[in-house]
Parts: structure tokens; sequence; C-alpha cells
């Protein structure tokens, strides 16, 4: 027996029956038998000056320009970028750095060589570094230069080499020092002698003090550094390295001493190796910019399934610009924010992948929806008029909601997640666009 709340149910059904689903699905808004769409007087006017051929033309001069531009300051403002993560400014190691940056000068550049034995043999002889001041004549035996092993002549000759590289690259422009243990001590005369005994035993003294920093425990392994604190009355720090003309001297000294590790023959007991921070945040840099480019290369791919779909190289034209236009206007206003504040150098990968993202998919809506209403019978500006109040609406929403999850990213206080979510809205939004 049915209860009479289900009997009640059953004889409505009855009475009213419900639809088949072919026929309750919804045809375009302008399909054949509709004359026209409820228009407002600001649609209408819109639409009217959209298609005036002044305002199209208007429109291309701009996003012509827009993205010429964009695309001219692309290389300033990968220059402009940094690599370093910098600390939350109200943490303690923000506090720190912001006093550190006060009362002391920036770090200056470190152009690192790596000299070590293939065979893992010492560079220099092993020695007691311990001072016994009873026994006699200690302090002369303990100042007094240790036997050479085999590799010391060589070691040698590659310090005064590569302080020829840097004198050569750095001494007219720039103020630097080259550090190596085989290069440290007071100044000899032209004979390789001292003036006076006591410089020997001076020479001595720091050549024991410098032996356990610049070697490491089996004294198979030395550095040889070359500190640059200034080019052309500039500091000099890494992170401007190859981004202004006054680090030019660097970046040529960068090379000379790369070139120099590279030649050194293989056949040799020693190994050369260059090791510089520069080098490395260039490093990272190239590895930024391959990415850029496995991002962009995988458009590849969509737009041939786009041209498939759309069967149309007009439509498949359209959302190539909507891309340029998209990220190089991104660009053009993410460059004078960068000369402002600190913008991560993963920032540019960033807009690529979202400004392809969003433009084939927001394409794909708008032009999708104006070709079924144009098969539908419409004209175009009817076609135009529902494209805005379905797909442009829908497109609207998610990209202002999109942006808004990005500027959240202004939220955490680490500029490198800070700036990557700001340069992702300023790409959203121009994809709206």
């Amino acid at each position: 027996l049915s209860s009479p709340r289900s009997t009640f149910r059953q004889a409505r059904r009855a009475s009213n029956p419900r639809p088949a689903l072919a026929a309750r699905r919804r045809p375009p808004l302008l399909a054949a038998g509709h004359k026209s769409a409820p228009m407002g007087v600001m649609e209408e006017r819109f639409l009217d000056r959209l298609q005036q051929s002044r305002t199209r033309c208007a429109i291309g001069a701009v996003t012509f320009v827009a993205t010429l531009v964009g695309g001219i300051c692309y290389f300033p403002f990968t220059s402009a970028l940094i690599l370093s993560v910098e600390p939350t400014p109200t943490s303690p190691s923000g506090v720190a750095h912001r006093i550190y940056a006060q009362y002391f000068p920036p770090e200056p550049v470190q152009l690192l060589v790596l000299v070590k034995s293939r065979d893992g043999s010492p560079l220099i002889p092993h020695v007691n570094s311990t001072l016994e001041p009873e026994q006699p004549r200690a302090l002369e035996r303990w100042v007094a230069a240790p036997p050479p092993t085999p590799l010391t002549a060589e070691a040698a000759q590659v310090s005064h080499e590569l302080s020829g590289v840097a004198a050569r690259e750095l001494d007219v422009h720039c103020r630097y020092t080259f550090l190596s243990y085989f290069d440290i001590g007071l100044k000899k005369s032209h004979e390789g002698r001292h003036d006076r005994p006591i410089h020997d035993v001076l020479d001595g003294i720091i050549s024991r003090v410098a032996r356990p920093m610049l070697f490491d425990s089996d004294a198979s392994r030395t550095l040889m550094l070359v500190q640059i604190e200034a080019c052309h009355g500039e500091d000099m720090t890494a992170e401007i390295v190859g981004k202004n003309e006054a680090s030019a001297p660097v970046v040529s000294a960068m090379e000379a001493l790369k070139d120099y590790a590279d030649a050194y023959p293989a056949s040799s007991g020693l190994a050369v190796e260059r090791v510089s921070f520069p080098g490395v945040m260039a490093t990272v840099q190239e590895g930024v910019e391959t990415a850029m480019l496995l991002s962009t290369l995988t458009a590849i791919p969509a737009f041939v399934l786009l041209g498939v779909f759309f069967k149309n190289l007009r439509l498949l034209i359209i959302t190539l610009i909507n891309i340029a236009f998209c990220v190089a206007t991104s660009v053009l206003i993410m460059y004078p924010v960068s000369l402002s504040m600190k913008v991560s150098a993963e920032a540019p990968a960033m807009m690529v992948a979202t400004g392809l993202a969003m433009s084939i998919d927001y394409s794909l809506f708008i032009l999708t929806r104006f070709g079924e209403e144009k098969r539908a019978g419409a004209s175009v500006k009817q076609a135009l008029l529902v494209t805005l109040q379905t797909s442009g609406h829908t497109v609207f929403i998610s990209g202002s909601t999109l942006c808004l999850c990005f500027l959240g990213m202004l939220l955490i206080p680490v500029s490198t997640i800070s700036t990557m979510g700001l340069a992702a809205a300023f790409t959203v939004l121009f994809a709206i666009v």
C-alpha cells in the first residue's frame, strides 16, 4: 500500500508529464525562429561602436603597440629580476639582514678557482701546526717553508697564471684582491727575495695561518679567490653582474677564468675548476629560461587541437594574437614594478604558463559560443550579444576569481611568492581583456 503523499505525486505526474530530455535541451538563444535577443541600451551602443571601422582600427593599433612595446621590454625586464630569496622583513633574519646592510658594505663578487690533485696526493706537505716554544729555535722552524711535494711547483705556477689572468682583465677598471696560498705575503724584490730577513719570518707566519683556511684536511685541494669590490666606481655584487655596463670587466674575468680552467691539460697531475656565485646564478637563470621554453613548446599541441576543433584559420589567429597581447602587456606592466621592488626570476615562467593556459581556455569559450550562434542563423551583432551575455559572463567571473586568488599571494611576506602572484594576476587580467 502506498502512502497518501506518494499517491499525490503519482497523480501529479500523470496530469503533467515531464518532457523528454532532447526536448528540454536549451537551443542557442538566437536559433532559427528568434528574431532578436533582449538588449540593453548600453549593450546596443557598445556593439554599435564596436562595429565601426574607426573603433576596430583603434583597438588593433592599441593591441599592436602594447604587444610590440612589451616584447621590447622583455629583456630589460628579465635583467632586473633577482634570483636570491629575500627574507621576510619582520622575521629575525630579515631584521638582521637590514641591520647588516645598514652598517656594512655589500658582499663583493667572489670568483673561485678550485685546484686539486687528480690522484689525491697533497699539494703541499703536511706540517705540525703547533708551536712548541720550549724547543730551541722553535719559531724559526715553525715559520720555515716545508719541503715541496711533486705538485707544489705546478700548483704555484697555476696560482701565478691565474693572478696574471685577473690582472689582465681587472687592473684598469676594478678594485680587486687575488688570494692564493702561493701568492700571499709581503712584496718581494725582482730577484724573488725580500729586502729584510724579518719579511721571511712574517711570510712564514702568514702562510701558516692561511694554510688551514685555503686547503682541505689532506692538502689535496685548495681555493684561489678573486674578490672584486668595485668596477668603474660602482660597487659590485653578485646580483648585478651581467646586468649593467659597469660589470663588464667582471663578466670578462669570469669567462677568462673559465677558459683557463677548460684549457688546462687533462694529462697534468692537477685539475682546475672555476666555481663562482655569479656563475651559479647564471646557471639558475638558464634553467628558468629553459623552463619558459618548455612551457612555450607545450602550446604547439594545444594549437593543433584548437585548429582541429575550430577548423578556421582566422579563429586560430585570434587566439595567437590574444596570447601575444596577454603576455607582452603583462611584461609591460611588470617591468616598472621590477624597478621599484624585487621581483623573482621565476615570474616570467609563471606569466608565460598562465598566459598560455588562460588565453587558450578563454578563447575556446568565447569563439565556440560565437560559432554556435552564427551557425544557428544569427547576425554578427546578435551573435556577439549572446556570446557576451553567456560565455563572456563566465569568462569574466572565472578570471576575476582567479585574479583575486593570485592577488592573495601578496599577503605572503616572501617576495619570491608575492611577486609571482602579482605577475600571474596581471596576466589573467589581460587574458580577460
